[in-house]
């Protein structure tokens, strides 16, 4: 008997591989609305055409029309259709990178570089540590200045309706809403600390040497610093900050 092989089927277009791309259990909600907004351009142009067609011209075409906006939105359009490429790439359904040849725009010194949320989520999901990992996924998904993240005691969160009480700047106080997997990962974090009602949220594990009474948990323990978060956040992602973090 003689097998026949089986038809290849046909490529998808270029919005079914998009959707494809952002139904990956592993993104958090805030990843897929931003990519969804970053790609909402090529894909009004573009969509209906097979993904086997994306290729320099089209891409060149999607950023050029980017060109007037702020180079780190600009940026941040790169990166998430740079994503998007690579994925198609590994599919088999692009050949060649569209970008290749193609460039971020540079930035004014001081500007914040938005990161890629594939390759943050990919650092964020590979810390074990319960504190770190609460409080970097909070930044994230939140949008916090770290500045916001340090302050927030443990009584400032309200766990039936997911919220937390922030101080902004100015002392102005608003509610952050946390997911249910930023709401785990703090319950894992505070299980771990015996699970306390008031204090720091976010604290150092060696007792403070000179202490200051407000920044004390109950048992001495030190509320963590911005440069400690920072230290601890560049040991999991070096060259990334914490300020890129938070605008990812």
């Amino acid at each position: 008997m003689v097998l026949t092989a089986l038809p290849k089927p046909p490529a998808p277009t270029l919005s079914q591989a998009f959707d494809r791309f952002l139904a990956r259990s592993r993104f958090s909600a805030r990843t897929r609305e931003s990519y969804s907004r970053d790609v909402a351009g090529l894909l009004n142009q573009f969509g209906d055409r097979p993904v086997s067609a994306l290729d320099r011209t089209e891409a060149a075409a999607y950023l050029s029309a980017s060109e007037p906006l702020a180079a780190s939105t600009y940026n941040r359009r790169y990166a998430s259709l740079a994503s998007f490429a690579r994925w198609c790439i590994k599919r088999g359904w692009l050949d060649a990178d569209p970008l290749l040849g193609l460039e971020r725009r540079k930035q004014a010194r001081g500007g914040v570089r938005a990161l890629d949320p594939e390759q943050v989520e990919a650092v964020l999901r590979s810390i074990r540590d319960p504190r770190d990992r609460a409080l970097f996924w909070l930044i994230y998904e939140g949008g916090l200045r770290a500045s916001e993240a340090l302050a927030i005691d443990v009584d400032d969160i309200d766990w039936a309706e997911r919220a937390i009480r922030i101080r902004g700047k100015g002392a102005r106080p608003r509610e952050a809403f946390f997911s249910r997997r930023v709401s785990r990962y703090l319950d894992d974090y505070l299980k771990s600390r015996g699970e306390p009602s008031a204090g720091p949220l976010f604290v150092t594990r060696r007792r403070a040497r000179s202490p200051r009474r407000a920044d004390l948990t109950a048992e001495g323990y030190a509320r963590l610093s911005y440069r400690q978060a920072d230290t601890l956040w560049k040991g999991y992602a070096p060259g990334w900050d914490l300020h890129q973090l938070r605008h990812t």
